[in-house]
This record gives structure tokens, sequence and C-alpha cells, in this order.
């Protein structure tokens, strides 16, 4: 059963996701992000660069966003995303390494790292606020060098999934829910 918190914590990252602000989480969406992140790339649609985060934003859709899609009718109510996380971080092996595909397509020179500069990126895509993205990056920064490893990025949003609780260094992934 999720918490007050966690609910409300995940009701705010499916806002994030839902870019076409359909109430629904659906492959159009996927489809935006792709388009979005090609154009912070400085590329064209149709672009090999573009086809390449296509190809990953579908997959971020066909391996984890449908799974949720409980009424098979191709898109994610807010309800059904609560559920499909809620029962996806209840497996005591749960581990998504969607999250690591989110980690290179925000690595936008693919140094294997985020810069502060790529992270106000990442938050402006998702239509998050830019300025929120440095007090959110020093929390998720958390040994102070600068950048995002792979593995602070990964560990932070998996923390916000699993989380219930406030407290967690994780739960500012997306940004205040306020």
């Amino acid at each position: 059963m999720l918490s007050q918190y966690h609910r409300k914590k995940l009701l705010h990252h499916f806002s994030c996701l839902d870019v076409d602000n359909s109430g629904f989480i659906g492959k159009e969406d996927a489809e935006i992000f792709a388009a979005r992140f090609t154009n912070i790339r400085n590329a064209e649609l149709g672009s090999e660069i573009h086809k390449d985060l296509l190809i990953k934003w579908l997959q971020v859709w066909e391996n984890f966003w449908s799974k949720a899609d409980l009424d098979k009718d191709g898109k994610v109510s807010p309800e059904e995303f609560c559920q499909g996380i809620e029962q996806a971080v209840s497996n005591p092996d749960y581990n998504d390494p969607l999250i690591e595909t989110v980690f290179d397509i925000v690595d936008l020179d693919s140094d294997g790292h985020i810069s502060q500069q790529e992270h106000r990126l990442f938050f402006s895509v998702f239509d998050l606020d830019a300025e929120q993205s440095d007090f959110v990056f020093s929390k998720l920064d958390t040994d102070k060098d600068g950048i995002l490893s792979k593995k602070e990025f990964v560990s932070a949003k998996r923390e916000f999934l699993t989380e219930k609780e406030p407290g967690a260094v994780g739960n500012w992934f997306w940004g205040s829910m306020e």
C-alpha cells in the first residue's frame, strides 16, 4: 500500500511524464520527449540522432510505461501508473535498466556524467523549473564533485521510485512537488 507521501510523489512524477497534458502517459509522450531531446542537441527531426533517441524513448514506453496499462487501452492513467510503480518496486529484486537509458539520454555529450548544464536542460525538457535545477543537482550530487555520475543518477531515481517517506535524497529527483 502506498503511503500518502509516496502516492503524491508518484503523481508528481506522472505529471512530468504526461508532456502533452492529456491526463495519460502514452506513446505520444515518448515521441515528444525524443523530439525535445533532439532539439536540445541541435539536431533535426528525422536525423540519426533523432532516430536513436526515438528508439530509446519508445523502449522506455514499451518496456516500462506500457506495462502499467492494465486496461490495455494504449495509455496509462495516473492510477495505473501508481499501481504499476508500486507493483514493480515491491519486488525485492527490483532493478530498472531503463534508468540507465534515461541517464544516457540526459548525458548530452556522452562523457559518462551529467553536468549542471545538462541537468538544467533535463529539467527544461520535462517542463520543470530550471531555477530549481541547481538546488536539486546539489542534493543529488552526493559526493559534491560538481557532476552527477551514473551511480548517483541511477541511485537517486531508484530511491525516488522506492522511498515511501520524506527525507531521502532521491525524493528530489523530479524537483519539488509543491
